[in-house]
């Protein structure tokens, strides 16, 4: 199933759609009733109002958000690269992002048959099964830009098909070794580790009497002074819903005529959360509990951070950097606890240096961008610091795709139809023709 509706926002068209996810998820927690359960991807299109009718070359731009926040959040990111995109010399054909399935508006979509056991590896499988849905609306060249999270999604997505995506833009992505969010004390028998991004998001307030109580609230907050105006406009009109919902009931008789409602998250705290950590309740370090291949198949046991919860993407997906095929800028924050300087580094030696990689940063393939003054939240908070340098990378690495593009046009345009699909002289050059056993009649003679 595929739906569309459109309108204009800033330099865009949004076409919004509808597409149904990859058949099967990871674990089978992650819905409610059956493991064949479709559930569905709210996706926005972004194409720019002065490009109705794009050429071939223009980019298609695929995006991944961080978790906890909806896909609007980054449309002051894509204002701020569309500005810049003709100086670099490229136009955009659109932009296309969606929200994971269990959340955002995807999660209201698929709120009664979301369970409670998300992977970050069923969004990279969404992905390509949306392009693969609209590839009629996204040729080549396709570009991903990703954050947090997101970061990590694309990269997966494009280890799974590695010449898909010519480019990516990662903003600080969650591709690591281990957990970095772990406080920093020893490990003593009756303590637990927990990371903090867990532990705040299981507290975290997720109820307002009104939206604009909650925009006040905001407002106050330092977590959200932080951010891109434009950002935090877009937070209280999308990462919040009117009550009721499936886990957040309403006594309409209380609402008097006229009133505001109650709202709540539109991601709700619990997916949030699931999302940061995945459980491992039977599992600490030291007791002899074989690992359960059913449920737990990717525990990692040595790991620090594997009891009583873990996350097994981000090691996994750092493990296979090395075979990453696009080149990557990636974009890091000054006050990111992922951002360390053996963190960082060890992200730019690993990234593309293996088989099937793109050469890594020796051969101009990896590079990054420092953002001293940020945190984490990048796009929240210096949306126009990270479209400039998104822009330059992207008109470098889009003239490096022209021109290989062409070269390969060049000589294949050369070949004939039967040319195409059969074997040439310099293949038979490399085979010599088998020596043949002569028969007994002819050795005889």
């Amino acid at each position: 199933m595929s739906s569309s509706s459109s309108s204009i926002s800033g330099p865009f068209r949004i076409v919004e759609h509808v597409v149904e996810c990859q058949h099967i998820r990871e674990y089978p927690g992650a819905t409610a009733n059956e493991q064949e359960d479709i559930l569905h991807l709210a996706v926005k299109q972004y194409v720019p109002l002065d490009n109705p009718e794009p050429q071939p070359g223009d980019v298609t731009i695929l995006a991944a958000h961080a978790n906890g926040f909806p896909k609007e959040l980054y449309e002051p990111l894509w204002e701020e690269i569309y500005a810049r995109s003709k100086a670099n010399g490229f136009r955009i054909r659109s932009i296309w992002m969606a929200d994971v399935a269990h959340q955002g508006q995807s999660s209201v979509l698929n709120e009664d048959l979301l369970g409670n056991d998300p992977s970050w590896f069923d969004h990279p499988r969404d992905l390509l099964h949306l392009i693969n849905v609209k590839r009629k609306e996204m040729p080549r060249p396709i570009v991903g830009i990703g954050h947090s999270m997101g970061g990590a999604h694309l990269t997966q997505l494009c280890l799974m098909h590695p010449r898909l995506i010519h480019t990516l833009v990662l903003l600080d992505p969650v591709i690591q070794r281990q957990t970095t969010q772990l406080e920093p004390r020893p490990l003593f028998k009756d303590q637990l580790v927990i990371a903090k991004t867990t532990q705040l998001s299981t507290y975290r307030r997720d109820k307002w009497p009104s939206r604009k109580a909650a925009a006040e609230a905001f407002k106050k907050n330092p977590f959200y002074q932080t951010w891109d105006p434009r950002v935090l406009d877009r937070w209280i009109e999308y990462g919040l819903r009117d009550l009721p919902t499936a886990i957040q009931p309403l006594d309409e008789t209380a609402i008097s005529q006229g009133s505001d409602r109650p709202v709540t998250l539109t991601t709700t705290l619990h997916q949030e959360v699931f999302t940061f950590s995945r459980p491992n309740y039977d599992g600490p370090p030291g007791k002899n509990v074989p690992i359960n291949r059913v449920t737990h198949p990717d525990l990692n046991p040595k790991h620090v951070g594997s009891f009583p919860f873990y996350r097994p993407e981000p090691s996994r997906i750092f493990a296979q950097l090395e075979h990453l095929r696009p080149s990557v800028l990636y974009i890091f924050a000054g006050k990111s606890d992922m951002c360390l300087p053996d963190m960082m580094a060890d992200k730019i030696k690993n990234t593309g240096t293996g088989l099937g990689g793109s050469g890594g940063a020796a051969e101009g393939r990896v590079r990054d961008v420092y953002l001293e003054k940020y945190g984490h939240l990048l796009a929240q908070e210096a949306p126009i610091e990270c479209g400039e340098a998104a822009s330059r990378w992207l008109g470098k690495e889009l003239e490096r795709w022209r021109a290989e593009e062409q070269a390969f046009r060049e000589q294949w345009s050369k070949k004939s139809k039967v040319e195409k699909v059969t074997i040439d002289s310099r293949w038979k050059e490399h085979v010599p023709a088998p020596v043949r056993p002569k028969k007994d009649s002819e050795a005889k003679l």
